[in-house]
């Protein structure tokens, strides 16, 4: 297998099952919210429906990142509690958990008795898909649809499938996460065929981007980091 080759496949999967096509974002979205009870969040003044954002990440970096991002999401919407959904087909080693706010504990809470792998820390609520990715993609459109006022992170830590596909084509944004002295064609692959997709630099790993990862707080450091992917969907 050549290195062009290797590298490809960190991103992108075989097409799979042809019968799954990109669903139309906005009725998708709209119909399965419309559908599914809402989980119980506590709304802000700002109008319109909150964000739904995926992240394409190396596997060892997906939960981290994902759970900063939607920390600041929540933190941009002025919600008290965000979703985080992580994908690997591995099982990949949990970050630290910080005690969980009473607001992210609820939404943990509902969505258990949805029978999903949720759990709290801080602001957040995050969620362990299968590692099927079929499974796995289910679980997180269920999840969405019950997401209320909570802004979501679906993050992928491994190849796209056909099934995410059909997910990424109903998000707001997709953030391609690359190390900065990545070959440029490696972010160009990773977001082909996608309508909005946006490539972000890997934020260098200080205490910054440690105490995001955990859920609790944004330091300015953390801030700049995150500001494109959260201006692109504010």
């Amino acid at each position: 297998m050549t290195l062009a080759r290797r590298i490809a496949e960190l991103f992108v999967a075989p097409a799979g099952d042809p019968r799954l096509q990109p669903a139309d974002r906005s009725r998708s979205r709209v119909a399965a919210r419309e559908a599914a009870d809402r989980v119980d969040t506590t709304r802000s003044g700002i109008t319109g429906p909150p964000p739904a954002v995926a992240l394409l990440a190396p596997p060892a970096d997906a939960p981290a990142l994902a759970v900063a991002l939607g920390l600041a999401l929540a933190r941009a919407r002025r919600v008290p509690a965000g979703i985080v959904c992580v994908w690997s087909p591995e099982r990949t080693r949990s970050g630290r958990r910080a005690p969980p706010m009473p607001a992210a504990g609820r939404v943990a809470a509902a969505l258990r008795a949805r029978g999903h792998d949720a759990t709290a820390t801080g602001r957040l609520a995050v969620v362990r898909l299968s590692a099927c990715g079929e499974e796995a993609a289910s679980q997180a459109l269920r999840v969405g649809a019950a997401a209320g006022a909570a802004p979501t992170v679906l993050a992928i830590g491994g190849p796209r499938t056909a099934a995410f596909d059909a997910l990424l084509a109903m998000q707001d944004l997709v953030v391609v996460a690359v190390a900065p002295e990545a070959d440029a064609s490696l972010a160009r692959l990773a977001s082909a065929g996608l309508e909005r997709a946006l490539t972000w630099a890997l934020p260098p790993a200080d205490p910054g981007r440690a105490l995001a990862a955990a859920g609790l707080v944004l330091l300015p450091s953390a801030r700049r980091a995150l500001a494109a992917p959260v201006a692109a969907v504010s």
